[in-house]
This record gives structure tokens, sequence and C-alpha cells, in this order.
């Protein structure tokens, strides 16, 4: 089917928003109930599978703009309607939906017994869905707010922890400089072009030589989102607030967060500054470099495995660059395939690490993983599938991710930069690897707690679905990379550059 909407009405307007629409909705109704429930356990899990029914009800939404062919009628306002909006769309989905499965039996058992919580998680991920869709500067904003004030609250939801409000004020504190930038980046475009619509702001940046206002407006907007996917120099709040938010935030951070901002920014590049494309692929290339080599070296010498992970975060976003850097069709594929595999295997990870944490660990060490193997294999084999898809290890999905990065790059012509992503996964095995040596060589010296670990049955079959999509999607990833060139291909990239001044 082909449905042309027009997003000029009203009518139109919320069909094009329907998934965020019956998101927000549910989400409202989930706090009606938590306003009439009492705060029990077994209200919270009440709450927590009620607000599973938000995110498949927004699937479907989602799904359906997708069956009837929905694209704009005339210039796109607001949000896109493509098929990269609605794999952006279902992605963020799979995420939000997959961390509160994590959340179900992990806030009963640290004692925190705020189902607003759900809540919070429903309209972060609102935000998300606004952020990776907006093709409006306005809707941008208002995207990213939604999402970060939402995550603000919840890395400071374990109030038991002064670690736990340290993250909230520390991402709070840098969260609110970082959209301070990115409102002065929106502020001087605006002022250079007179418009607000990527679209309409690439024509006009098209069509004019360059100016100071403009150039300085989309550095500004470049350095926002370096702060929000803790890009190397803007990184130093990430280590800290991973390390000090509950862990199925943690992992909403790292996976959910990440992809949306790098969607959003893939779409923005692509749409609003293709014709300074001079200017910033020199940009991402120098983030990208530096990003990935200082991710990669301070993560050898962490022993948290949360600080080792926020580190080895920091060296994925590295990574992304490159793909924008590729500035082509198969770049932007690869975005798509590299978030797909980095947070199927960062939301399993982290939610192996919740259940360790059970166990008694606030902040599980490396040495706490000796000799798992031989009490928990299942965690262990699982935790180790991890490590290698974060690595990049031939036969798992992250594999595929970075070489179909890594191949992206090689067809603009590019030596360099491929050469330091080969060499930042290189580095990467000083610390991937004792992850895995330890729990399955090692003699462990932690019986006891390793076998108070349990697993809730919901986190157990939410961890294996990602563990057996690593495994398979990394033997047979076909049906992938033809689903991401398909939406890459709709993404608009005219990247006609201009003469530079």
């Amino acid at each position: 089917m082909n449905t042309p909407i027009d997003l000029s009405t009203p009518a139109g307007a919320t069909l094009a928003l329907l998934p965020e629409l019956l998101l927000t909705a549910w989400s409202l109704v989930v706090l009606l109930v938590v306003g009439w429930r009492h705060r029990t356990a077994q209200d919270m899990r009440l709450v927590g599978v009620l607000s599973l029914g938000g995110y498949l009800l927004a699937g479907a939404g989602t799904a359906y703009l997708a069956a009837i062919g929905a694209h704009p009628d005339g210039l796109a306002m607001m949000v896109a309607l493509d098929g990269f909006r609605f794999a952006s769309d279902a992605l963020l989905l799979g995420i939000g939906f997959a961390v509160t499965i994590m959340s179900l039996r992990w806030l009963e058992r640290q004692g925190i017994l705020a189902p607003e919580y759900y809540v919070l998680l429903m309209l972060a991920t609102v935000g998300m869905m606004l952020l990776a869709g907006a093709v409006d500067m306005t809707v941008l904003f208002l995207g990213l707010e939604v999402m970060s004030i939402s995550v603000y609250v919840l890395a400071g939801y374990d109030r038991t922890r002064r670690a736990s409000a340290e993250a909230a004020l520390k991402y709070f504190l840098i969260g609110s400089f970082a959209s301070g930038f990115l409102l002065y980046g929106i502020a001087l475009t605006y002022g250079a072009t007179g418009q607000f619509n990527f679209a309409l702001i690439g024509a006009q940046l098209a069509s004019t030589p360059p100016t100071l206002m403009a150039k300085f407006g989309m550095g500004l907007l470049l350095v926002g989102f370096a702060f929000k996917v803790a890009a190397v120099p803007f990184h130093a709040w990430a280590p800290d607030v991973y390390e000090g938010a509950p862990t199925p935030v943690t992992s909403f951070m790292a996976s959910g967060v990440k992809a949306a901002a790098f969607l959003a920014l893939a779409r923005l590049l692509a749409e609003a500054f293709p014709a300074y494309v001079e200017l910033w692929r020199p940009i991402l290339a120098g983030l990208a470099i530096v990003t990935i080599l200082i991710g990669n070296l301070v993560a050898l010498a962490q022993t948290s495995l949360k600080r080792m992970l926020a580190y080895s975060a920091i060296a994925h976003a590295g990574y992304l660059f490159l793909a924008l850097y590729a500035n082509s069709n198969e770049g932007t594929a690869s975005v798509m395939v590299y978030l797909i595999a980095y947070s199927i295997t960062t939301v399993a990870a982290f939610g192996i690490l919740a259940s360790i944490e059970r166990a008694g660990a606030r902040t599980v060490q490396l040495t706490d993983l000796e000799g798992l193997y031989a009490v928990r294999p299942f965690a262990s084999l699982g935790l180790s599938l991890c490590m290698l898809s974060l690595l990049g290890f031939p036969g798992t999905f992250g594999f595929i991710g970075k070489w179909f990065l890594i191949s992206a790059t090689l067809r603009q012509g590019e030596v360099l930069l491929p050469v330091v992503a080969m060499l930042g996964s290189g580095i990467s095995i000083g610390y991937y690897l004792p992850v895995v040596l330890s729990m399955t060589l090692k003699p462990t010296r932690t019986r006891q707690a390793h076998q108070s670990i349990r697993f809730p049955l919901p986190a157990k079959v939410a961890v294996a679905v990602c563990i057996a999509a690593i495994v398979v999607l990394g033997v047979w990833p076909q049906p992938v990379l033809d689903f991401a060139g398909q939406t890459a291909g709709q993404l608009r990239a005219i990247a006609t550059p201009i003469m530079t001044r």
C-alpha cells in the first residue's frame, strides 16, 4: 500500500504521531493505576506487566503506519514518515520492552516499591521516538527533553544508595549543559536560514554561500550530540553515571538513549546539513579516532564491570561515528545494523549483571565472576557471548555490525579510520576476554554467592531471546542487512558539498 498523509492537518499529524500518542496515553492510564493501587511488591508487578502492553500497543501503531505505506503528502512536518523512522521506533520500543521485563523482579528485590518507575520508562521511550523521528528542530528539542528529564529521575531512583543520587545529579548537570549547546545551535541555525524544518534548512544552505553563523550552529549541534552519546572529550560523566544508576536504567541509557541520539544525528546530517558535508566529516573523523582509542584504553584499567561497560559504550560511540562519516546509504544502513547488534548485546549483558547484583554485590567486580560457569552456566555462557559480541568476534551479531561499518568506510576510500577501528577492537580484547576467562577457567572463591543467584523467569526469557539473536543473526544476518539497506535508502542523503570559505 501507499498512503499519503497530509501533515498540515490535525488528523494527518495525529496519525503520523500514532505510536507516540498511544504510548503516552497508556502511560497516563498506568499512572492512574499507580495512584489507585497500594505500593506493594504485587502492585509493582501489576504495573510492570501493564506497561508492557503500552510498548506492544505502540509497536502495533508503528506496524500499522509501515503496513499502509504512510508517507508525507508534500513536505514532512514535525516527524518523518519513512522506513528509517519506523525501524527506529521498532528498535527503541524493543529496548524499552526488554528493560521493563528486566526490571520486573529487580526493583522488588532491591526494595524499590515505586511503580512510577515504569511510567518514566514509557515517557522516556516516547521522548526517544520523537528525537529519532524528528524532522523539525523544535520537535527534536522536545523529544530530547522528554527523554532526558525522565532519565534524570530514573538514574536516581534507588534512593537507598548515595551513588544513585550522585549519578542523577551529575547526569542532570551535564545533560542540562548539553541541552544548552543544542538549543544555542538550533537558534544559530534558525538565524542563518530562517527555517526549523530539516529539509528547508538543507535547501537554504545548499542555495547560499556558507555563513559563519550556520557553521557555528552546526558545530554546537554536534557538540550537544557528542555530550549525549558520551563521545571523547565530552564523556567524563558517563562512567560515574552508568556505575551509580540502577542497573536496568544503565542498560536503558547505554542502549536506548545512545541509539536515539545517533538515529537523530544521522537524519539531521543527511537532511539539514548535506551542503556542509566537507565541514562535518573531519569533525566526525576526529571524534571517532579519539573516542575509539581513549574509550578502549581506559577500559583496560577498570575492575568494576559496570564501569568497564561504560568505557566500552564510549568506544562504541566512536565506531558509530565512522558509519556517519561514510555519508552513504551503506553507511546509514550500518548505523542501523550496528545499533541493533549493540542494543541487543548491551541489554542482555546488563540483564545478566542485574541478576548477579541481586546476589548481594552492589558493584560487581571482575573477581566476583571467578568460577561462575561451574555454578551458574547459563549466566556465564550468556555473559561470555555478550562480551564476544561486543568485541566483534566472528560468529556473533556484533562482528556483523563492525564488519558492515568498516566496509562502508572503506568504500569511501578511507584507510586510516578502518585501521583505527580494528586497532580499537584489538585493544578491547584486553578487557572483554578476561571477563570470559574469569568465569570459565578460574576456580571459584565465592561459590555461596554464585549459588544465591536467581534468574527470574521473565528476565531469563528476555536474556535468552537476546542471546539467541546474537548467535542466529551472527551466522544469518542477511534479513537484517536487507532491512537496514531498505530503510537507509528512504533517508534523504543529498550530500551535495559546496565550496567552503
